[in-house]
């Protein structure tokens, strides 16, 4: 059970890292989806809120150039690993 707890944190913890190296390198669109794996599969991770903060920073930022299509469809996934979250 620990080495599944390990692995599983090495995990969202990589994620996390991924997307914000991608995300301060100005790469935005590639960023979303390591940050969303990390919220939808790992939502009790401490990285989970991190990423969904991020992801909500990202998101304004999408609206904000007009690309609401896409803004939209982060905010449908996280509120959908939300829920799912509060189910669980």
């Amino acid at each position: 059970m620990k080495a599944k707890e390990s692995v599983r944190e090495a995990i969202s913890g990589s994620l996390y890292t991924v997307a914000s190296s991608l995300e301060g390198s100005g790469k935005l669109h590639q960023s979303l989806d390591p940050y969303l794996k990390l919220v939808e599969g790992y939502p009790e991770s401490k990285e989970a809120p991190l990423a969904a903060q991020r992801l909500l920073t990202i998101v304004e930022s999408l609206r904000q150039t007009g690309q609401y299509h896409l803004a939209l469809t982060v905010l449908c996934r996280l509120e959908a690993a939300h829920q799912s979250g509060e189910q669980a």
